[in-house]
């Protein structure tokens, strides 16, 4: 027997959200937000979000207090009589865990030193652990993404940053809003971080990022295998890149091996990361791999995406071939067909 889930997108349409993270008080494992989301009501009498183990602290719908229930599947259902344009407004609270998923920290050691950084993971289903939205793939809108955090950190999102401004000891980050784009590819990363950062020929600013504990040199392929390959399916897909910037972030603790969060991939290191002082020639195909696999879903996953997760094995198994195909462009030498002979039957 087929469970039949409830398509929250049947009832409500949202069109964009305004999302603030403040991230200041994530060392003692509590983060506030607001989200403003504006859309379309279809039923009737309510308006069911997804929202899982956020504690709510106010909600309103066209500017009026509007009481609320929980159902099952994570459901926030808020109580509101009408359809057609509306606008909710929640604040929130949500306990910072280590489970990689939602929002959450990830540990590493410089200088003898232990620290931590601030990622997301959000697919499939965990942006409802972040902020209150319809969290299906299908459900489209646009972002509005502002993160208040310490001062002296990098703090990175989809787009590229728009606005930075100290407030005392905190610093507030404001980026360019999103295209349409489904709520799993929303993401951010949040800590002490370098680069190396290189163009493609079309424009597109590309960065690697790691912690301080790894080495400069470490990034040297990615950025220069990046840059290729997004300049490749530019041709190739005679469809440009469709964002301003591509940051690629080696993450100390990730539970996959990479996420193709749109503009902001995330990966764990030894994804990403090639220190030439003791890197192989295998790895090195592994880490080219991986970027292509992730850059391909800029365009087929993100920019074109399934309507639901029963199709999702065309969005990653096209990327796989994909990932083939440019990696034999960039790096005739390695004869990767017949890799792909033996490793994806």
């Amino acid at each position: 027997t087929s469970i039949h889930m409830q398509r929250l997108y049947e009832q409500f349409h949202p069109n964009h959200y305004t999302v603030h993270w403040d991230l200041t008080g994530a060392a003692e494992r509590t983060i506030s937000g607001t989200v403003h989301i504006t859309g379309e009501q279809l039923a009737d009498d309510t308006i069911t979000l997804h929202s899982k183990e956020l504690a709510i602290t106010s909600l309103t719908v066209n500017g009026t207090e509007a009481s609320y229930t929980t159902g099952e599947n994570d459901e926030l259902i808020i109580e509101h009589t009408g359809t057609g344009k509306v606008e909710i407004h929640i604040d929130f609270t949500l306990a910072l865990t280590d489970a990689m998923h939602g929002i959450y920290p990830c540990y590493f050691e410089h200088d003898g030193q232990k620290k931590e950084l601030y990622a997301t993971q959000f697919e499939s289903h965990h942006a409802r652990e972040a902020f209150p939205c319809v969290d299906e793939p299908e459900a489209k809108a646009t972002f509005d993404v502002s993160l208040t955090t310490v001062s002296g950190v990098t703090v990175l999102s989809n787009m590229p940053a728009t606005s930075q401004k100290t407030d005392g000891d905190n610093l507030i980050t404001t980026f360019d809003r999103t295209p349409r784009m489904s709520s799993y590819l929303l993401a951010f990363v949040a800590g002490e971080l370098h680069k190396t950062s290189g163009t493609t020929n079309s424009g597109v600013e590309v960065n690697i990022w790691a912690t301080p504990a790894q080495v400069p040199a470490a990034l040297d392929f990615a950025l220069e295998h990046a840059i290729k390959t997004i300049e490749f399916f530019d041709k190739y897909f005679d469809t440009p890149y469709p964002l301003p910037k591509s940051d690629h972030v080696a993450l100390p603790d990730f539970s996959s091996g990479a996420m193709e969060n749109w503009g902001l991939i995330t990966y764990r290191e030894t994804a990403l990361l090639t220190d030439p002082a003791t890197t192989t020639v295998a790895s090195k195909q592994y880490v080219a791999s991986v970027i292509s696999h992730e850059l391909s879903h800029q365009w087929f996953g993100n920019l074109v995406t399934m309507k639901w997760w029963n199709n999702l094995w065309l969005n990653e198994s096209f990327a796989t071939l994909m990932s083939y195909v440019a990696d034999d462009a960039i790096h005739p030498e390695w004869n990767v067909w017949l890799e792909f002979a033996t490793e994806e039957n």
